[in-house]
């Protein structure tokens, strides 16, 4: 029997990072795929900037064909530095994901810290810096507050304790939906339909489910998806 396919994506700058998950995030009767990338891989010291382009290359294609079930990061990720680099931080890791696939903001956000209040602070001191430099608008543009509304997003500290949080939240994303929609994905993207259905015949499978938005369409689709299969096996247990 095959089994279900949970895939995650990791931001972690530790390089044992890879044998962790994978040794430590095991749940019964799924693969569990998780998807390591090191933002340190794409920090140029002769630039000391942050190569946000292949960081996102990397994303693209280590993601490709995937449904990503969760996302999680470490929170300190790259330190600033004396010549003005910045830093990255965990939630900077979330907002660069979001421009890649702006489809993911449905998805879960696990934050992990060995010092959580640091983290939470920083998110409060934005929220509480975005407020005070709108003092006078009487509706006032709060991206970063909309934002945090928005996702679901989630904290706990940098101990093994975070590994049984992950193995939670990987189940509970083990809906039908997303069943679907993974066993969907698996198919080659090139593959053409032919169902009947002038709606989607002679159409991509990547067309149809748009990459980056599950539209109407999309949705359509995987409702006729499901239809079928249930007639197909309904004739078969005749």
């Amino acid at each position: 029997m095959s089994q279900v396919e949970l895939n995650y994506l990791v931001f972690d700058d530790d390089s044992d990072a890879p044998n962790q998950y994978n040794n430590k995030i095991n749940i019964d009767g799924c693969q569990v795929n998780p998807i390591v990338i090191n933002p340190k891989d794409h920090f140029d010291v002769d630039t000391n900037q942050f190569e946000y382009q292949r960081f996102k290359e990397e994303v693209l294609e280590k993601s490709k064909g995937r449904n990503i079930n969760l996302i999680i990061t470490d929170w300190n990720l790259l330190p600033e530095n004396q010549d003005g680099f910045a830093g990255i931080k965990g939630w900077d890791i979330i907002e660069k994901a979001l421009e890649i696939k702006d489809k993911w903001k449905s998805k879960t956000f696990l934050i992990y810290s060995s010092d959580i209040k640091k983290a939470s602070d920083y998110v409060i001191g934005k929220i509480k810096n975005e407020l005070e430099n709108q003092p006078d608008d009487i509706i006032p543009a709060l991206d970063f507050i909309s934002k945090v509304i928005e996702l679901k997003v989630k904290f706990c500290r940098r101990d093994d304790q975070r590994f049984q949080e992950i193995k939670t939240l990987l189940s509970e994303s083990n809906t039908i939906s997303n069943v679907v929609l993974d066993s969907i994905l698996s198919f080659d993207s090139n593959m053409v339909i032919n169902t009947g259905n002038s709606d989607f015949d002679g159409k991509r499978i990547a067309d149809i489910l748009n990459t980056n938005n599950l539209d109407i369409g999309g949705l359509r689709f995987i409702k006729e998806f499901i239809d079928l299969s249930i007639s197909h096996y309904s004739r078969l247990n005749e």
